[in-house]
């Protein structure tokens, strides 16, 4: 059985949300090729080598995407629009010594993270790593600040909040928009704590729902920065008091006064100076932060990421990398066909109903790749085409989406 063989049955697998036990791959590599294997004998396929022969494919095609800039003028003052999160995933029992959970009593003793950055300017994946799921974000973002260059925008939720993460980023002249830490002291330009309690009466008192102050952040580093603050809704704030005190019962601990009056608000740090970008849309230009979430349940729904078999740990690994290689290529894919689409007619294509439907074309695409090749030119043509006919992202009334934040930064 070739290198080339091996591989191309690996992704038939991947490539479909349901599971293919050894024997359906057996079947399968006979149907294909006309070669007979026992399932044991293509098990035994599965050892360093083989996944070390699959990263490296995959690592490949991340490193050689084509840039997928949907329009030029979005976000034009920044290189790239970094946003990253990730997904965790519950594994058997059997592969902790490989991937470590968190344990417990509701939880595996395995588990593994999917590290995703995104650049949404230039629509490309910059990052794709998976560590066991008990590695923390905020360690992650320690770990790739060489990454970042100058004249880039970083975005970044609560989990990879890191003072000196976002100090070495305003060193490199990029720039960050991130949530505060609660925990993080905040001062007044003049070296005083900020009283947010203090402030919460002031807003309150005279009607006014947002302001940005220009503060000190960090009992040590005294980082100067912009902080953007809102007052959340008395609902919004009423939830999040009812979960940490959830949580506060069930550790021991006691809620603070600054963690309630903190709660009231929508706090937001960013070194980008306001004539570039208002304080009404600091808030706008984070939600698109969400579109990693957007992916992940794309990824899971769609792919079935998470729903891999039991296995030992080299065909697990060697299966999860294909599946990741194939989310890789359908989203360079959609990319591609996206950026024609709007230069042409100004709409976004929904990505969900594109995966959805390229999962459906997979055999024939395989088909075709396998036995007509000239005429595969011919078959993306015409799924690029029903995209353009049917697929497109909609806007939802009364609710600001991607496609008005995208608007509002071009």
């Amino acid at each position: 059985m070739l290198p080339s063989q091996f591989f191309e049955i690996l992704l038939y697998n991947a490539a479909y949300a349901r599971q293919c036990s050894l024997s359906q791959s057996s079947n399968e590599i006979f149907e294909s090729f006309g070669i007979s294997i026992s399932k044991q004998a293509y098990d035994e396929r599965f050892d360093e080598s083989a996944v070390a022969f699959v990263k490296s494919i995959f690592e490949e095609q991340l490193s050689k995407q084509l840039d997928g800039t949907i329009e030029p003028e979005f976000l034009k003052n920044f290189s790239k629009v970094r946003i990253k999160d990730g997904t965790r995933i519950e594994l058997p029992e059997r592969l902790k010594d490989y991937f470590k959970g968190f344990g417990g009593k509701n939880a595996s003793q395995a588990g593994l993270c999917i590290q995703f950055e995104y650049d949404l300017k230039n629509s490309q994946m910059l990052d794709l790593a998976i560590t066991d799921s008990k590695s923390s974000d905020s360690k992650d973002a320690k770990a790739k600040i060489n990454d970042i260059e100058k004249g880039e925008l970083v975005i970044r939720d609560l989990g990879y909040f890191s003072l000196e993460v976002i100090e070495k980023i305003i060193k490199k002249e990029a720039y960050v928009i991130s949530r505060l830490n609660t925990s993080t002291l905040v001062y007044e330009q003049n070296g005083e704590v900020l009283s947010f309690e203090s402030l919460y009466q002031r807003m309150s008192k005279n009607g006014i729902s947002q302001i940005e102050k220009n503060v000190l952040i960090g009992q040590n580093s005294k980082i100067p920065i912009r902080l953007v603050i809102n007052i959340v809704p008395d609902q919004i704030y009423q939830e999040r008091m009812r979960k940490i005190e959830q949580y506060n019962r069930r550790k021991g601990f006691q809620t603070t006064n600054d963690y309630k009056a903190r709660a009231r608000f929508n706090l937001f740090v960013t070194n980008i100076e306001s004539k570039d970008l208002p304080s009404l849309e600091v808030y706008k230009l984070y939600k698109l932060r969400w579109q990693i979430e957007l992916n992940f349940k794309i990824w899971k729904s769609v792919c079935g990421i998470d729903k891999l078999q039991p296995m030992k740990y080299h065909r697990f690994i060697c299966n999860l990398y294909a599946k990741l290689l194939i989310i890789q290529i359908n989203t360079q894919f959609i990319n591609i066909v996206q950026r024609k689409i709007y230069q042409k007619c100004k709409k976004l294509l929904s990505k969900n109903k594109c995966f959805k439907s390229l999962q459906i074309y997979f055999e024939r695409i395989r088909n075709t790749l396998l036995h007509a090749p000239k005429k595969l030119k011919l078959l993306l043509q015409n799924i690029a085409n029903m995209f353009s006919r049917n697929h497109w992202l909609e806007k939802r009334n009364k609710r600001l989406n991607y496609v008005d934040i995208f608007e509002l930064f071009i």
